[in-house]
């Protein structure tokens, strides 16, 4: 199996856009947005008898004592399901000697499926997850009549709500204005914002878009979108909660629907929900209730996102595979320390 950079954006993207569904995180753009962060970020091709294997966007952190681990996320791509398994343990093979000669102590990654985890062996970790590892899809091909019918009769009857409140829904990038609802969000529900740098590399790009709601040219609601392949997915959200019996962030999603739809989408991705939570069978909820950890960080919003009525899919989370064993050791001991002071 052969290894080489990949340098040519336009051969990229194209690869990646014939792989179906969910793989932002892995175009040539997103990678730019990092590394316009300061990040060292690395893409790598893998063949074989010149046919295309897999594609890894490498994210390279840097740890204590100078040592680095290279986080691959929602990845590496494997741009056909139908590689034999061999091949894909030929892919790791190949990843872990690359790594190694570079120094580099552990390679953390995000698998698609069970199917595409290298053999189980001591070396390879479950970690926490970076990325969520669990998403909700609106597959876009159903009418429009269909997507309502799906969707929790809450959640639609809010969308007909804020219908009626003389909500305006616009179009356009407005930085400062994300960061000062973001900004109250993030105080309201308890989470931490990236930098400033971060979201003007994402709304500065060519494949983010941003939907504001206002009401009498009020901002009270915005949803930063990005485009790839065949999905449209919601990035960031923010609101007013001076303004929540509007209900504009439900009509602020269903614009984005409807928009993806036009612009012909084949999904509309929530990106990030719960993960399933095990339950006594004779616990479990109704189908359209899906029983999620309700102390886990995105549950807040998972049933917001599940009242849309979209497919739940789940990944096998995130992964290390361990490149020098004693200085993963050490690195683990160093974390717990660092914890206690």
């Amino acid at each position: 199996m052969q290894l080489q950079l990949g340098t040519d954006q336009k051969a990229w993207n194209a690869a990646l856009k014939g792989v179906s569904g969910w793989y932002f995180t892995h175009c040539f753009e997103w990678g730019d947005i990092l590394a316009a962060e300061g990040k060292l970020v690395e893409r790598l091709v893998f063949t074989q008898d010149k046919q295309l294997i897999a594609l890894a966007q490498l994210v390279y952190q840097r740890l204590p004592f100078g040592w680095s681990y290279a986080f691959c996320p929602r990845g590496p791509v494997f741009v056909s399901a139908e590689h034999e398994a061999s091949q894909r343990e030929r892919v790791y093979s190949v990843f872990c000697d690359y790594l190694r000669k570079k120094g580099i102590l552990f390679f953390r990654f995000e698998p698609k499926a069970n199917s595409f985890l290298p053999a189980r062996d001591a070396r390879l970790i479950k970690a926490n997850d970076v990325n969520p590892r669990a998403t909700t899809l609106i597959d876009l091909g159903l009418s429009t009549d269909l997507l309502l019918e799906r969707m929790h009769s809450k959640t639609r009857y809010n969308i007909r709500l804020a219908e009626k409140k003389n909500i305006q829904i616009t179009e356009e990038k407005n930085l400062e204005l994300f960061l000062q609802l973001s900004q109250t969000t993030a105080e309201r529900d308890g989470f931490r914002l990236h930098e400033r740098a971060h979201y003007e590399q994402v709304l500065g790009s060519a494949f983010a878009r941003q939907l504001i709601a206002r009401v009498k040219n009020t901002p009270i609601a915005t949803v930063v979108l990005v485009d790839f392949g065949d999905t449209m997915t919601y990035l960031y959200g923010a609101s007013d909660y001076r303004y929540r019996a509007l209900m504009a962030p439900y009509l602020l999603q269903w614009e984005a629907i409807q928009a993806a739809k036009t612009l012909g989408y084949r999904y509309y991705d929530f990106f990030g929900i719960a993960p399933q939570a095990d339950q006594p069978q004779a616990e479990k909820k109704e189908e359209d209730e899906r029983a999620y950890d309700p102390k886990h960080q995105y549950a807040g919003v998972t049933r917001f996102k599940l009242g849309f009525g979209g497919r739940a899919w789940e990944a096998p989370g995130t992964y290390d595979l361990i490149l020098t064993p004693g200085k993963y050791r050490m690195y683990q001991l160093l974390r717990v320390i660092r914890r206690w002071f």
